[in-house]
């Protein structure tokens, strides 16, 4: 009950506001929008824009306002830092899923292929 009345007696000015609540006092202040300010300015001057920002902006809304460097990069830029396999390992048992018997039985095309097979005179009808 203390704490309230403390924060009920100060002045509500945002000097006073930042210096006496934590950090939910910027979830409170209105974010300002300027239209005028495009990414290429932002990217020339980054000194000049973050003083600019930190007198027009809260804290947290300049924060929000900048893009995280994954987001500017393109789609294949990204996909090509991903993981990749470095080595070719092959197995007998991916081979066997994914071209063995019984995936043939299991799949309609599959069936095709070892009717096909059968009716030519092989072996073997698959791995």
């Amino acid at each position: 009950m203390n704490r309230f009345a403390q924060i009920a007696q100060q002045p509500s000015t945002p000097s006073t506001m930042l210096s006496s609540r934590s950090f939910s006092s910027f979830l409170s202040t209105p974010t300002r929008f300027q239209p005028s300010r495009t990414l290429g300015a932002r990217l020339s001057s980054p000194a000049a824009t973050a003083t600019a920002t930190a007198t027009a902006f809260s804290p947290l809304s300049s924060l929000l306002s900048q893009k995280a460097p994954s987001q500017t990069r393109s789609f294949s830029a990204s996909a090509s830092l991903g993981v990749r396999r470095v080595t070719f390992r092959p197995s007998r048992r991916v081979q066997k899923r994914r071209h063995g018997y019984l995936a043939r039985k299991k799949d309609r095309n599959g069936r095709k292929t070892l009717i096909r097979r059968t009716l030519k005179g092989r072996k073997e009808l698959s791995w």
